[in-house]
């Protein structure tokens, strides 16, 4: 283990103080008075904390609400941040954070955290790692041993094994077991004499006794006729009661009747389930299905009457059946003949192909001639009547040459005629093909049309029919097969449900009221709210009667017969006995009360007798205790002693030679007593010079702390202690401190130059 560093914000007389420690050798050089010993009490304090003289010395005077700081140490390898806060005057305001550098987290301790981390209580840390100048300025001449023992042992007691049996063997002595003399045989000569005493006061009091039998008898007695006198009273109340409640009962028939009554209902009404256990969850479940059910057949009803897919598929059936149904080719071959038929139309009418014979046309042609020559004619007669005679003979002429003029435009006609049905004729040869083919296909199409009552002669808006009508035809028949499947599905729901109805029905008895599934459930449901009605009217009624029975008792009636004037007999006569019996107890009373100042002396000489017997035991057991407990710690002190002399004696050995040459031998004894062995004979170390005996107090307390820690090797803080040494053993000291720091980490207070290291 060993300290990192450390701050101190204010402690004493140091403030802002802040110091890193190395691993070996840390020389703190300040002057007297600098504050080296408060940096000291400043460490032990991070990990003790104050007592109370520490406390009070060491607060600053500058302030007086907190002061403190924080010490880094680092323990098996693991590094912590004592952190305190001092209270002024008390303890409970201290505050004291301890954190694990490693994980950065709080760590939860005691106060005496050193304790915790260092296995040392503040004194052992005081006798074991920390050397201040006193100690080593005291030598081995005050009690430096039972100090060493004390730490050894574990104690905290500043006393030595034989001061400790010494006490023992004194108050052994003064108790005394076996003499004349002692505090053990003194109690018993005062127990002798009381027992006289109590022996005197006893038989003056003997007939307290005979006395307290005679009033315990009479109290027997008086207890034996109150209870009797309690039996029979509460026989008298008893057969009070059992008369009032005979009559209540006689009032309990109504409420049998109400209870008969209302079960009579009950059951009235329960007959319509026919022993079937029915819920109301139920009831309303198959009213919602009858309801689903009535709505089905309505949507049914509606899809049958107003369904158009029958009727369409019929109007379209009378086109189109499974047998004459066109195939996509068919129908594209049609359109091609369509087209076709259409190309040799206007190829024919392009060149006016009329196909008609000549005798119509020139039968045409003489009726036009005629109607020109009549024009002619008209037209010559209406100019001979309409002028006067002079103009007539003009007018003839005229008329004439008119005539001639619609004759020559006639012929001009009728020769145009007969020159156009030559040039007809002429062309007919070539087209006469195209009017054959128009033929052939207006049959082909006529014929394929008319099975499906087409006749008219347009044929593309046939085609148009007979698609759209096939379209039609095959939507309307899937239209129907689906309504046909959709009303298959609504029957089949129908009588699944119209079944789960008349069956959940059919296990109640049906009443003559109700004509329709609805009023049969309606009347099943009010039946329900009647049973939990007249349930609770039942419940209610009975519920009466018990409260009935309970208030007025009428569960407990008792058969006894009972004589009430042989018990009020019997109860008078208890009374004058028990008259007679506390007079006699009176009299016992005023015999009683005569001995009382007499028993009252008894009991306080009984009472002392007992204490008095009770501190003799504990003294006897005492002294029993004070011999075991020497006999104890003797053995002890040498078992536990004798386990480190050899250690600690090698130890010193080690420490002595490099510190002292040609040194005698020496011992260390049980007690830790360092002894030199000389011709002359053994002498002590008081018998050698103040000097010689500090660096054998050195060399005591390094062995020590050799011992005391095998393993974790701690720091060691000296606090300028080689103060009285002269030149040649400070340099033996400083060479002993470079050594052992190797394996000790040494904090080392000085305020003279000549002592640094």
């Amino acid at each position: 283990m060993k300290l990192l560093s450390l701050y101190v914000d204010n402690f004493g007389k140091i403030s802002n103080f802040k110091y890193d420690f190395k691993d070996n050798i840390n020389t703190i050089y300040e002057e007297n008075g600098w504050g080296k010993t408060t940096l000291t009490i400043f460490i032990k304090s991070m990990l003790y904390g104050l007592d109370r003289q520490e406390r009070l010395k060491y607060t600053p005077w500058t302030n007086l609400t907190s002061f403190g700081g924080f010490l880094t140490i680092e323990v098996d390898g693991i590094q912590y941040r004592i952190e305190r806060s001092f209270a002024p005057k008390r303890q409970t305001g201290d505050i004291l954070k301890v954190y694990n550098l490693k994980t950065g987290k709080e760590v939860d301790m005691e106060s005496n955290i050193g304790e915790k981390l260092l296995n040392l209580n503040g004194d052992s840390f005081e006798r074991s790692v920390f050397i201040p100048q006193k100690d080593l300025d005291d030598g081995f001449g005050s009690d430096i041993e039972a100090k060493l023992a004390n730490l050894i042992g574990g104690t905290n007691d500043t006393q030595s094994f034989d001061d400790a049996i010494d006490i023992l063997k004194s108050r052994e002595h003064t108790l005394r077991l076996n003499s004349k003399k002692g505090l053990i045989i003194d109690k018993k000569q005062e127990l002798f004499d009381l027992e006289a005493e109590i022996s005197e006061a006893d038989s003056k009091i003997s007939g307290i006794g005979n006395v307290n039998r005679n009033i315990e008898l009479i109290d027997a007695e008086l207890e034996f006729l109150k209870e009797r006198k309690d039996v029979i009273n509460t026989k008298i109340t008893e057969y009070g009661k059992n008369q009032d409640k005979k009559v209540k009962l006689q009032l309990m028939t109504k409420y049998d009747e109400d209870i008969i009554e209302a079960r009579h209902e009950l059951e009235k009404n329960d007959k319509v389930f026919n022993g079937h256990d029915v819920t109301q969850q139920e009831v309303l479940n198959i009213r919602s299905k009858n309801k689903e059910l009535q709505n089905l057949r309505l949507e049914y009803e509606v899809l049958s009457k107003h369904a158009k897919t029958p009727s369409k598929l019929e109007t379209l059936n009378k086109m189109f059946n499974d047998s004459n149904i066109p195939t996509d080719e068919e129908i594209t071959a049609v359109d091609k003949k369509i087209d076709r038929y259409v190309q040799t139309k206007n190829i024919i009418e392009s060149h006016k192909v009329t196909p008609k014979k000549d005798k119509p046309i020139l039968g045409i042609i003489l009726c036009v001639l005629s109607l020109v020559i009549l024009l002619g004619a008209g037209l010559t007669l209406l100019l001979y009547f309409l002028l006067d005679w002079g103009v007539k003979f003009l007018a003839l002429p005229v008329s004439l040459a008119i005539t001639s003029l619609f004759v020559i435009i006639g012929a001009a006609f009728s020769f145009m005629m007969t020159n156009n049905r030559n040039t007809n004729r002429l062309v007919g040869g070539h087209v006469k093909t195209y009017d054959f083919e128009m033929i052939r296909l207006d049959q082909e199409l006529r014929e394929f049309f008319g099975k499906y009552h087409l006749y008219s002669s347009d044929f593309r808006n046939n085609l148009f029919l007979v698609r759209n009508g096939l379209l039609n035809y095959k939507q309307t028949k899937e239209e129907y097969s689906t309504t046909v499947k959709s009303n298959e599905s609504l029957e089949n729901r129908i009588k699944l449900l119209d079944n789960e109805i008349l069956h959940f029905l059919g296990q109640f008895n049906n009443s003559e009221t109700a004509r329709t599934t609805e009023e049969r459930i309606g009347e099943l449901n009010t039946h329900l709210r009647n049973k939990v009605a007249l349930k609770a009217n039942l419940d209610e009624k009975i519920k009466i009667k018990e409260e009935y029975i309970k208030q007025n008792d009428l569960g407990n009636l008792s058969d006894d017969i009972i004589d009430i004037e042989d018990l009020n007999k019997e109860n008078m006569s208890i009374d004058n006995k028990i008259q007679s019996i506390t007079h006699n107890k009176l009299i016992y009373i005023n015999q009683l009360s005569e001995l009382e100042g007499e028993m009252s002396r008894y009991d306080c000489l009984v009472l002392s007798r007992n204490t008095l017997t009770e501190e003799i035991r504990q003294l006897e057991n005492e002294y029993r205790l004070i011999e075991l407990s020497v006999e104890f710690l003797e053995k002890s002190q040498t078992s536990l002693l004798e386990k480190y002399v050899k250690p600690m004696k090698d130890s010193v050995n080690k420490y002595v030679s490099l510190m002292l040459k040609n040194t005698s031998e020496y011992n260390i004894d049980v007690n830790f007593k360092f002894q030199f062995i000389t011709d002359n004979g053994i002498k002590g170390l008081d018998s050698y010079s103040r000097g010689y005996q500090s660096i054998i107090s050195l060399c005591m307390r390094l062995a020590l702390i050799d011992c005391l820690y095998p393993k974790e090797k701690p720091f060691i803080i000296l606090d300028d202690p080689f103060v009285n040494f002269d030149d040649e053993k400070l340099g033996l000291c400083k060479n002993l401190m470079k050594d052992i720091s190797k394996k000790y980490q040494i904090i080392y207070f000085t305020c003279h130059d000549s002592r640094k290291i």
